[in-house]
């Protein structure tokens, strides 16, 4: 293969895929989720409690203010708690 064809190739490739990528961003607008679940383990006795929370955003900031919003309140529902992230958490906001 001589280096004309080959650059062709190469160029008509990355067009195909700058034309997919727009047309993938034009198709659905930004998301970002983020989801927390909590083992809530009360310091004055009773039972565990599993409780969490999850955050839609169109944009990554907002989802952040939505997550740290979300965290906020559910820690302020249980004040005299410990808490303990269990795997199902993720950790920030992440793209859909």
């Amino acid at each position: 293969m001589n280096r004309s064809k080959s650059a062709r190739i190469i160029a008509g490739l990355a067009v195909c895929f700058v034309l997919s990528a727009t047309l993938c961003v034009q198709a659905a607008p930004s998301c970002f989720t983020a989801a927390r679940t909590y083992q809530i383990h009360p310091l004055r006795g009773g039972p565990d409690v599993k409780q969490g929370w999850s955050v839609r955003g169109e944009a990554f900031n907002q989802c952040v203010r939505q997550a740290e919003a979300a965290d906020k309140a559910l820690r302020a529902r249980y004040p005299e708690t410990v808490f303990a992230l269990s795997l199902a958490s993720t950790i920030g906001c992440h793209g859909c």
